[in-house]
């Protein structure tokens, strides 16, 4: 054969280049040229030779573009591919990004959540403790029920205190602090259902202090106002006491015969009674 009759790619790119066939064939052919040349000159002359090499460089200029037309249609199908992923992915990123954003704000309102009613419930509980001390200190000075001369009124809770320290004064034997007690709550509640018995306290004090002008004009008051008192008997009785102690024995007797026309089924009637006997 006359100069170079064909030049062999790398045998990988050829068999994929011009398929499994068309390269074994040529391969057949060379490896017999190369074994036997006077052979191989005896079957082809070179206008044959070239023929074929014509036709076998043919055949792969037609396998190329083949192959390349596949490459091109592969790389737009790729670059297709890749377009039509790429928004998605990147509307899957945004997506993402989006609810991990939400994510975290929503532990963020839990968390102002928590502490809202952490101080909502702080709150509450300050308000509870107001009201309840307001309550409190309101029942000190709302009307109580109470028993007094054996009737069921409603009082202040002042005048109840005022009228009961006075009273605890004079029961502790300190008359003229229980005196001044009285005077002041007869001022501050002159018709407090305390004042009729604050007013015969007075002048069971008055006379306690041996100050009997005034247990007499004391206990005077007292029958003038609350003649039919449960105590108006005692108070006239004081009265006589009084009288006695200041030497009137025969005005002191009138009082006494008083107390005991008037007030005559009582235990002021009776010692009454006893005292005129002592009298004579």
């Amino acid at each position: 054969m006359r100069g170079r009759l064909l030049e062999l790619p790398n045998s990988q790119t050829f068999v994929k280049a011009i398929g499994r066939p068309i390269a074994a064939s040529l391969l057949l052919c060379a490896a017999l040229g190369a074994m036997a040349p006077s052979a191989h000159a005896g079957l082809f002359d070179d206008e044959e030779a070239r023929k074929a090499i014509i036709e076998i460089r043919a055949r792969l200029t037609e396998q190329q573009r083949s192959i390349d037309g596949l490459g091109k249609q592969a790389s737009d199908l790729s670059g297709k591919i890749d377009k039509s992923i790429e928004p998605a992915m990147r509307s899957q990123l945004d997506l993402q990004n989006q609810i991990e954003a939400m994510r975290q704000e929503i532990a963020k309102l839990r968390g102002q959540l928590e502490v809202q009613t952490n101080e909502l419930a702080q709150t509450q509980k300050r308000q509870r403790d107001v009201y309840a001390d307001l309550d409190t200190r309101l029942k000190k000075y709302e009307p109580s029920q109470v028993q007094v001369d054996g009737k069921t009124v409603a009082v202040d809770q002042n005048e109840k205190r005022t009228y009961e320290a006075a009273l605890a004064q004079f029961r502790a034997g300190d008359f003229k602090t229980a005196q001044a007690g009285f005077q002041t709550f007869i001022a501050q509640f002159p018709d407090s259902a305390f004042t009729p018995s604050a007013i015969f306290w007075m002048g069971s004090a008055q006379f306690a202090l041996k100050d009997y002008k005034n247990t007499i004009t004391t206990n005077q008051l007292f029958l003038g106002k609350y003649s039919d008192h449960p105590r108006a008997p005692d108070a006239l009785l004081n009265v006589a006491y009084a009288q006695i102690e200041t030497g009137d024995r025969r005005t002191a007797r009138k009082t006494l015969e008083t107390v005991v026309e008037k007030y005559a089924d009582t235990p002021a009637a009776q010692t009454a009674k006893e005292r005129m006997t002592s009298l004579r």
